[in-house]
């Protein structure tokens, strides 16, 4: 009678996907946003040509990292080319089928729970909040970034398969008393085939024997029918959790420049960013269980570093009732399994990206799995512990609705993605003290400035003032002040001295951001094409001030020598200065191709052909994977075509 009560729940199942299309369909029709345009856009092997290993390789390795995700990537280019609908409607599939693993996941806990916790439900509860839970969680808010910003799908793969690995990992537990052979199986192709497809994806996949072991810890408590079998379960912890967290930290410790370097390219050291992360912490759990429209946006650049335990004041309590809540899930794991689980799971799934790895503080997309933590427990006791038994239509009003604001927020969050314009000026609406929120602001009008969209005088001063703003926000970026010229640029309107004059300044003391590549480029693009003056812009000043930062690094070094070499071959017309500049971007990092490739043009305009063919020799040597077969080609002609001349 119980499996016939289950299977007709589970035909219910549907509704998980239907629902989460319905709710996210709106955003479908927006655009790329952000990093959408430097890891999608830009990577000359995304864009596959054929369905065959060779091209799927090159989509995989077109950046050095997460070659999964960029193989799925390349796989939406070659279906749809890069209309941004279809990479969006992969991302819907892909949460929908987290959100099936998460109702599994979470009936099989539950029903695990009722056995070993010796409480009795009925097993059409267990499906219904099982079911709550995975609606609730497919629905929140919280998780729309995980959807609509196309790249973050790297999280929700790796996600996918961390859920995967946790569901094999269960029902591999549940039968291994029964069917050993069975259940040792699915127990071990947990780390050895779903973690490896989880790290690939991005690299927070790595906490999924961190996410097993909480699910050992509060629900099975380690308790078998045999002492071996509890034996292998010690022996399984210690090979995949124990020794590998031992490797990494030893091997941080022997080499602490892995994080602590980091840390010389952002604005807080790394006990300013623990103690921020405190304060972080706590938004994204009110994030979570209080959600409201003003708490979220793609930027939360606007929280204040904690520089002292008293500086904000809410730091010292932050971490102090963080402790607290995390000793409560410790204390909890015998009385309470459900909120143990749910607290550990939550700050285990912010182990990687909110603590001491130097990354930007705050993003809302890092509550993807870490939600689940917080949201399990809560339909939990609504359900089974909260309300009195007498009352189960009240429990589900009480549950129907919290997924129906769920929803409705959600839904309304996807409506502002559906166009860029929109998405942008709502997020400075909610993060009016956001740097970043008020230069997307500003750059949104600057693109209709630039494309002849509307008023132009309108759309450049709402340009410039928020790029302005932008700028006074955040001391350390350049991103506004390069916004501001090309805006300028484009109206028509004169350039100031003193833009240039500050742009040089922080150029040569602040980190460079990588966008800054891309605005040089576009500004040496604009002054080889004569629609702008050389001596307004001074381009190589700008350059070479952001060389001269201390800290800067060989990467970005080498992209800017590339940036003066194309200055002096395009604009000076200089091909001896142009060889020299990018000889040094070769030696900065000599593995680059790229780099490489450019030197043999502008060692074949200097006329040193016999140079240039050697190192085109060794390029084409070391393109395993042809990514600059096209560029090759075109160099071997015009070197052939050089020495035919002669």
């Amino acid at each position: 009678m119980m499996i016939k009560k289950v299977s007709s729940f589970t035909l219910l199942i549907p509704l998980i996907f239907l629902l989460t299309v319905f709710i996210y369909y709106p955003g479908l029709t927006g655009g790329y946003v952000l990093d959408d345009n430097a890891n999608i856009l830009q990577p000359a092997g995304i864009a596959m040509k054929k369905l065959s290993w060779q091209d799927l390789q090159n989509a995989a390795l077109s950046m050095e990292k997460r070659p999964i995700a960029r193989a799925s990537f390349g796989l939406n280019y070659l279906v749809a080319g890069f209309n941004p609908f279809y990479f969006k409607l992969t991302n819907i599939v892909i949460h929908s089928i987290n959100a099936l693993l998460v109702f599994f996941i979470s009936l099989f806990l539950l029903r695990q729970h009722m056995k070993t916790g010796k409480t009795c439900i009925s097993a059409f509860r267990v499906s219904l909040i099982a079911l709550a839970i995975s609606l609730g969680w497919s629905l929140h808010p919280v998780n729309l970034t995980n959807v609509l910003y196309v790249v973050q799908r790297m999280n929700s793969l790796s996600s996918l398969f961390v859920l995967a690995g946790m569901l094999s990992y269960i029902r591999g537990r549940m039968a291994i008393d029964t069917a050993p052979m069975k259940g040792w199986s699915l127990i071990l192709l947990s780390p050895i085939l779903f973690l490896p497809l989880a790290w690939f994806s991005k690299e927070n996949g790595g906490l999924l024997p961190l996410f097993l072991f909480i699910i050992e810890l509060t629900i099975f408590h380690f308790h078998t029918g045999s002492r071996t079998h509890r034996k292998g379960l010690y022996l399984f912890y210690f090979l995949f959790l124990v020794l590998p967290s031992l490797f990494v930290l030893l091997y941080l410790i022997e080499h602490p420049g892995i994080i602590l370097g980091g840390y010389g390219n952002r604005p807080f050291s790394l006990t300013e960013r623990l103690m921020t992360e405190s304060r972080i912490l706590w938004l994204y759990i009110r994030m979570i269980l209080l959600p409201a429209p003003s708490l979220f946006g793609l930027f939360l650049d606007d929280i204040p570093i904690s520089t002292s335990l008293t500086e904000p004041n809410t730091t010292l309590p932050a971490i102090l009732s963080l402790s607290g809540l995390f000793i409560i899930g410790l204390l909890s794991i015998k009385r309470a399994p459900v909120l143990a689980f749910g607290l550990l799971f939550f700050f285990a799934g912010h182990l990687m990206e909110s603590t001491v790895i130097p990354l930007e503080l705050a993003f809302e997309h890092r509550n993807y799995l870490p939600s689940l933590g917080l949201l399990f427990p809560l339909f939990y006791y609504l359900g089974q512990g909260v309300l009195p038994d007498k009352v189960i239509y009240l429990r589900v009003i009480v549950i129907s609705v919290l997924i129906f604001l769920f929803a409705l927020q959600t839904h309304l969050r996807a409506w502002t993605w559906s166009n860029n314009v929109l998405l942008y000026l709502t997020n400075v609406d909610h993060h009016p003290n956001s740097a970043r929120a008020n230069y997307e602001a500003g750059r949104v009008y600057g693109e209709m400035l630039e494309r002849g969209q509307g008023d132009p005088e309108s759309n450049y001063q709402n340009a410039i003032k928020y790029l302005e703003r932008a700028t006074s926000l955040r001391k350390n970026t350049t991103s506004g002040l390069f916004g501001i010229i090309l805006a300028t640029i484009d109206s028509g309107h004169q350039i100031q001295a003193a833009w240039i004059e500050e742009l040089e300044h922080r150029l040569a003391t602040q980190p460079l951001e990588q966008v800054n590549i891309v605005w040089l480029n576009k500004l040496t693009e604009c002054v080889s094409k004569n629609e702008c003056d050389k001596d307004d812009i001074q381009i190589p000043r700008l350059a070479n001030a952001a060389i001269r930062y201390p800290m800067a690094d060989n990467r970005n070094k080498a992209q800017l020598y590339a940036i003066l070499a194309k200055y002096a071959y395009t604009i000076e017309f200089d091909p001896v200065k142009s060889v020299k500049m990018a000889r040094m971007a070769v030696s900065l990092i000599p593995s680059n191709l790229y780099h490489q490739i450019n030197l043999v043009n502008y060692l074949i305009s200097a006329g040193q052909r016999t140079e240039a063919q050697k190192i085109l020799a060794s390029i084409e040597k070391n393109d395993i994977y042809h990514q600059h077969e096209t560029a090759i080609n075109t160099l071997k002609n015009i070197l052939n075509n050089k020495q035919s001349e002669n």
